[in-house]
């Protein structure tokens, strides 16, 4: 199955979706099910970073985001995260592959498929055109709600306050352990459509056997890299979903 040391098991924990992968359509004879919509979304994300200037993308650094300044893969293949929800183990804390192996949902697997912080300082999410500290703000604010733990609304939640109140502390907080935890608890709860969809997507196909793929034309990752979202685009992770398939 995967490049990493993950271990085999064979469990029957959930047939394999019957769907194509890369294309996301469900096979002859399956029934349409309907899902609430995740609101996240790298591509408003790659939009905004676009538009940055050097000053800005510094700022962003000083807070240890540069990977996310740097995302290659605009869009997410919905159904494959879909399906990598409904077959997470919350007892294990992790994503079981039938009769091909498991995946972790740690703070270790976010930080290779996103490199951001991973801090001895816990992100306090909880109820409650400059490059200086308003930025910042708007940019954490930003990451937050569109990426790293977006839920079914539109709006940013009053969660991400706190932090902003800690602005200074945001490259020391464990940003892995946050986003690792907010997808378990979705999970958990089997809400399948809330957490970092990027990180699921871009962690399957970063672990699987890429040795027969055909990246020709795809821009696809090169043979190393250090975090997945700075090497995978669209059309490169649609590439081996559908060899997958």
């Amino acid at each position: 199955m995967a490049r990493g040391d993950h271990q085999n098991d064979d469990d029957d924990f959930m047939d394999l979706p019957q769907w194509n992968r890369a294309t996301g359509r469900r096979k002859e004879g399956d029934e349409k099910k309907k899902h609430t919509r995740n609101r996240a979304s790298q591509e408003r994300l790659t939009s905004l970073t676009d538009r940055f200037t050097d000053d800005q993308k510094g700022a962003a650094a000083e807070m240890g985001m540069q990977a996310m300044m740097n995302v290659r893969c605009m869009n997410l293949v919905n159904p494959i995260c879909d399906w990598l929800g409904e077959i997470y183990d919350p007892a294990s804390r992790e994503f079981v592959i039938p009769g091909r192996g498991r995946l972790p949902l740690n703070k270790e697997s976010v930080f290779c498929t996103l490199g951001v912080p991973r801090g001895q300082i816990k992100v306090p999410y909880e109820a409650m055109t400059t490059h200086g500290k308003v930025f910042k703000m708007e940019l954490l604010m930003y990451l937050i709600s569109a990426v790293f733990a977006p839920t079914t609304s539109l709006r940013p939640s009053n969660k991400c306050f706190p932090i902003l109140a800690k602005l200074k502390d945001a490259k020391n907080m464990n940003w892995c352990k946050l986003i690792a935890n907010f997808l378990h608890d979705a999970f958990s709860s089997k809400m399948y459509q809330k957490g970092c969809r990027l990180h699921l997507m871009l962690m399957y196909v970063d672990c699987l056997d890429l040795s027969t793929v055909d990246f020709t034309g795809t821009g696809g990752p090169s043979p190393m890299h250090k975090f997945a979202v700075s090497a995978w685009t669209i059309d490169a992770v649609k590439a081996v979903l559908a060899a997958d398939s």
